[in-house]
C-alpha cells in the first residue's frame, strides 16, 4: 500500500514538468515549421506525411464533435504529444536540420541533432506514458535520471520554461523521501479501519 501511494505521488509530482515541456515543444515545434514551410497554418494545409495527416484528420473531427472552430491554434492544443514527437522521426530530417536551432536554442551545438533530440524526448514520452496511465514507475531503475533528462530538454528549449520548472517541480523531494513517507499514511488507514468512528 504504502508503494502504490508513494508512486501516485510520484506520478503527481512529475505533472508540472510534463505539462511545461509539451506545452513548450509543441509551440515551438509548431511555429518553427510554419516559418520553415512560410505556412502558418500548416496543420491545417496538412503538410506533413500520409500517417501525421491522419492524426490531423482525426484532430479536426475531434473539435468538429465538440463545436470546436478549426483553427491552427485549437489543432495545436488537440494534436496529442505522439504527434509532435513523430515529427522528430528520421524522415523529417531535413527539416530538422532548418529548424532544430529554433526548436532548441540551448542545447550544446556538439549534440544538437534530430537523433539526439529525438531520443531525449522519446525517454520522456514513455514515462509520461506510464505516469500518466497509471502504470508503476517508483520501481525504474533510472528513474531520477530520466527526470533529470526531462529536465534538461525544457533547458534546451526554453530558459523561462525552465524557471517555472524550478519553482513547481517537487519530484526531487518526493523521489528523496522515498517509500517511508507513505508508510505513516498507511498506518492512519490502518488504524481507522481497526477502529472505526460510530
Amino acid at each position: 500500500m504504502a508503494k502504490y501511494l508513494w508512486n501516485t505521488r510520484l506520478c503527481e509530482s512529475l505533472y508540472p514538468c510534463f505539462q511545461l515541456l509539451e506545452v513548450t515543444f509543441r509551440n515551438k515545434l509548431h511555429s518553427e515549421i510554419g516559418i520553415a514551410a512560410k505556412d502558418p497554418t500548416w496543420l491545417i494545409n496538412e503538410v506533413v506525411s500520409e500517417e501525421e495527416r491522419t492524426a490531423i484528420k482525426e484532430a479536426k473531427e475531434s473539435l468538429a464533435l465538440e463545436r470546436c472552430p478549426i483553427t491552427e491554434d485549437y489543432l495545436v492544443a488537440e494534436m496529442k504529444f505522439g504527434f509532435w514527437t513523430t515529427l522528430l522521426n528520421s524522415k523529417y530530417e531535413m527539416m530538422w536540420r532548418k529548424i532544430i536551432v529554433g526548436v532548441f536554442p540551448n542545447m550544446p551545438k556538439h549534440i544538437r541533432t534530430r537523433r539526439e533530440a529525438s531520443s531525449l524526448m522519446n525517454k520522456v514520452r514513455r514515462l509520461r506514458n506510464a505516469a500518466m496511465h497509471h502504470h508503476s514507475i517508483w520501481h525504474w531503475g533510472d528513474l531520477f535520471d530520466r527526470h533529470k533528462e526531462m529536465r534538461t530538454l525544457i533547458s534546451y528549449m526554453c530558459k523561462y520554461s525552465e524557471l517555472v520548472a524550478q519553482e513547481t517541480d517537487r519530484f526531487p523531494d518526493i523521489y528523496a523521501n522515498g517509500v517511508g513517507g507513505c508508510q505513516k499514511i498507511v498506518a492512519k488507514i490502518l488504524e481507522s479501519i481497526q477502529d472505526p468512528a460510530p
